[in-house]
C-alpha cells in the first residue's frame, strides 16, 4: 500500500473516531438562523421602512402631479411586497409560524377571549364573508396590534362594557373596525396632540397601505376603523415543496 493511500486510510479512521454530537450542529443551526433573522430585522427590514415611510411622504407632497404619484406608488408597492415576504422568511428562520393564516382564530380564541376574562367587558367578533383566508404577515401583526389597543383603550380609558370587533372584506379593500360604549374621547380633536397608543395605532395604519380614522363622542363611545386598499395586500405566500 502506498504512502497516500495510508495517509487517506489514517484520515478516514481519524474522522470516523470524532466523536458525533447531532445536538451541537441543531444548536449551532438555530444560533445561525436566530443571528441571520436578527440582522436581517435591524438592517434590511429598517431600511426597507424608512424608504416606505419616505415614499408615503413624498407622494402626499408630489399629488398635484399624477406622473410622479404614479412611479412613487410602484415603488411603495414594490417595497411593501418585499416587506411583507421578508416579514416571512423572518418567522421561517424563527420557527415561527406567524399569523397570517391564523389571524382570526388568533384574535377570537387569543385576544378576545383575553380581553373577556381580564376585563369582563364583552367583545364580540364579526367576520365577513369576503375576508381573505390569508394575508401578509405583516400586516396580519398590524391588524392584531391595532385591535388589542383598541380595545385596552376602550376599557381603560372609555370604561367600556361592551366592544365590537367587525373585520369587512370587499373587491376594493379591507375595513376594520372597533366600536365600544365607552364614555368616549373628549379631547379628541386636531388642536391637541394625541396620545402615543393612536399614534402607533396610526403608524400601523400607514405601514399597512391604510389609513385610520377615530370618531369619539363624549358618552357616545368610539370607534377606530382601519381601511387597507386591496392593492396594499399584495404577497406571494411560500409554497411548500412536497417531500419525497
Amino acid at each position: 500500500m502506498s504512502a497516500l493511500s495510508n495517509f487517506e486510510v489514517e484520515a478516514r479512521d481519524a474522522l470516523v473516531a470524532l466523536p458525533r454530537s447531532d445536538g451541537n450542529v441543531k444548536h449551532e443551526s438555530e444560533r445561525i438562523k436566530t443571528e441571520l433573522a436578527r440582522e436581517l430585522h435591524d438592517r434590511v427590514v429598517q431600511s426597507l421602512t424608512l424608504v416606505l415611510v419616505q415614499t408615503e411622504v413624498l407622494m402626499r407632497e408630489q399629488r398635484d402631479r399624477p406622473d410622479v404619484v404614479d412611479q412613487l406608488t410602484f415603488v411603495r408597492t414594490t417595497v411593501r411586497e418585499s416587506l411583507n415576504n421578508l416579514r416571512q422568511v423572518l418567522c421561517d428562520l424563527r420557527g415561527q409560524p406567524g399569523i397570517a393564516d391564523t389571524l382570526v382564530h388568533t384574535l377570537r380564541d387569543g385576544l378576545i377571549a383575553t380581553c373577556r376574562l381580564r376585563t369582563r367587558m364583552e367583545v364580540k367578533l364579526w367576520l365577513s364573508r369576503k375576508w381573505p383566508a390569508t394575508l401578509p404577515p405583516d400586516t396580519s401583526t398590524h391588524i392584531y396590534r391595532i385591535i388589542e389597543e383598541a380595545l385596552s383603550n376602550a376599557h381603560k380609558h372609555g370604561g367600556a362594557k361592551t366592544a365590537q370587533v367587525a373585520l369587512k372584506a370587499s373587491d376594493t379593500a379591507l375595513v376594520i373596525k372597533i366600536r365600544d360604549d365607552g364614555r368616549g374621547i373628549a379631547w379628541l380633536d386636531n388642536k391637541r396632540p394625541i396620545g402615543m397608543g393612536l399614534l402607533g395605532m396610526r403608524e400601523r395604519a400607514t405601514l399597512s397601505g391604510g389609513v385610520l380614522s377615530v370618531r369619539s363622542r363624549p358618552t357616545a363611545g368610539t370607534t377606530v376603523t382601519v381601511t387597507i386598499p386591496r392593492e396594499a395586500l399584495r404577497w406571494s405566500p411560500k409554497h411548500v415543496s412536497p417531500a419525497y
